[in-house]
């Protein structure tokens, strides 16, 4: 199995398949001469895929809206369902939706059927097809995972691409990895550059240039709209 087959199957098994969480348990003894902490059996939770965990969360109730055996209450001040759930799952099931119709398959519900369908067909498709269907399934995966709280989404530099074909502002730090990527265009800043990969002090120098700028500019628009104000209500002067 290739490298890109083995990725989509990893992705799909955490998209679709239960998972087993263990947390580990200790107590200590009453044994007054023996205070050393013991070992309790491991709490074990079995939880569902994670496009499961997000449709539960955009719908609480269930989707027809009624309350079925060990629903939930949910408090009458708030909307029911969580409305970043809901987008981000309604996004995953019209981009499956799509892709099986690109690959020319029956839809099977649910949506996890779907998904482990699109991988099946995956093998007799062109290498840039497995390439593409694997990079939307892993940006499911990492939805899925941030709104459910199974990750903390990377840090985001609020100024534009320094690309000037791209200038989103979609600068993700990987603090672990010590390196910037643009979600937009694929750019990255490391510490040693590359021919591919650009400087991280050459983009920090971009970062402290674009912030001072940005910030005499605002600070620009504040002074004239108080001279602006200060004119318009400034009091005649008595004869």
């Amino acid at each position: 199995m290739s490298d890109l087959l083995s990725s989509l199957n990893d992705v799909a098994d955490a998209l679709t398949n239960p998972s087993q969480h263990r947390t580990p348990r200790h107590t200590w003894s009453k044994d007054r001469r023996d205070r050393n902490k013991k070992r309790l059996p491991d709490h074990v939770v079995v939880l569902p895929g994670l496009l499961t965990q997000l449709h539960d969360l955009a719908y609480p109730l269930g989707v027809d809206g009624e309350e079925g055996a060990g629903a939930r209450s949910v408090p009458q001040s708030r909307e029911p369902g969580n409305p970043r759930a809901l987008g981000a799952y309604l996004d995953i099931h019209i981009a499956v939706t799509r892709w099986t119709t690109t690959l020319e398959l029956a839809w099977r519900d649910p949506v996890e059927s779907a998904v482990r369908r699109l991988v099946g067909a995956s093998p007799a498709s062109p290498h840039n097809v497995q390439r593409d269907l694997l990079s939307d399934m892993a940006g499911w995966l990492a939805r899925c995972e941030e709104i459910t709280g199974w990750s903390t989404p990377d840090p985001i530099l609020t100024v534009p691409c320094p690309d000037e074909l791209c200038g989103y502002r979609t600068l993700r730090v990987d603090v672990e990895e010590r390196t910037v990527r643009c979600g937009a265009c694929g750019a990255r800043w490391a510490e040693q550059e590359t021919e591919t990969v650009g400087s991280l002090e050459r983009l920090g120098r971009y970062v402290v240039k674009y912030r001072t700028a940005a910030a005499t500019a605002a600070e620009i628009v504040r002074a004239d709209d108080r001279r602006r104000k200060a004119a318009l209500y400034a009091r005649p002067e008595s004869s």
